[in-house]
């Protein structure tokens, strides 16, 4: 085996083990010791691959953000295909649902939820900046609210959905996941939930 082949072999254990340990034990407590003993190597073979196990999770992060469609399709002008265009994004997680399930899960890494968040704004940026150039009514957010605000806050809701999802079993499919953001972002929570005709004093 040549030692590039071996290398990525090396780092492939290395991750598959941390992945591991995170979902038995919980991130914080999770040693490059132990990391090591379960990827069957030592701890210098460890540190010429990763810096810490905090480079463990920035790695694995780093291959999988870069296969998340950031943009929407130009084209998606109906709740039809905005769905198509977020079945695509839940597609990818799904994908690698056992690494982000322990990662994002109440055990996980706060930091690579951090990551994840961040990206998920890029995502609703970009996306919003589709809407725009695509939908001529399209306007700003309305006086006083600020637009990162309403981006951060759609990410939590991405993030929150995605974690649910994962530690769910992934019970629905990535069509009704997207079907759901769809409909919690162009109607809101209690219009999706068929609360919009209720006085504001009733909605509990």
């Amino acid at each position: 085996m040549s030692h590039s082949l071996q290398a990525a072999r090396t780092r492939r254990l290395i991750r598959q083990a941390f992945v591991e340990l995170v979902d038995e034990k919980g991130f914080t407590e999770v040693t490059v010791s132990d990391i090591a003993a379960r990827a069957m190597v030592n701890r210098a073979t460890f540190y010429r691959h990763f810096r810490d196990k905090y480079h463990v999770a920035e790695q694995i992060f780093a291959e999988i953000a870069a296969e998340i469609p950031l943009d929407a399709d130009p084209a998606a002008q109906d709740p039809t295909d905005r769905v198509r265009s977020w079945t695509r994004f839940f597609e990818r997680f799904a994908t690698h649902a056992k690494l982000f399930r322990p990662l994002l899960g109440r055990r996980g890494d706060p930091a690579f939820t951090a990551h994840l968040r961040e990206l998920c704004v890029q995502v609703a940026r970009r996306r919003l900046g589709t809407a725009r150039r695509t939908c001529p009514l399209a306007g700003r957010t309305p006086s006083g609210i600020p637009e990162d605000l309403v981006l951060f806050l759609a990410a939590n809701h991405i993030v929150a959905t995605l974690s649910w999802w994962l530690e769910d079993g992934r019970h629905h499919t990535p069509e009704q996941m997207a079907t759901t953001v769809v409909q919690f972002f162009s109607q809101g929570y209690f219009r999706a939930l068929g609360l919009h005709d209720l006085p504001l004093g009733d909605r509990k």
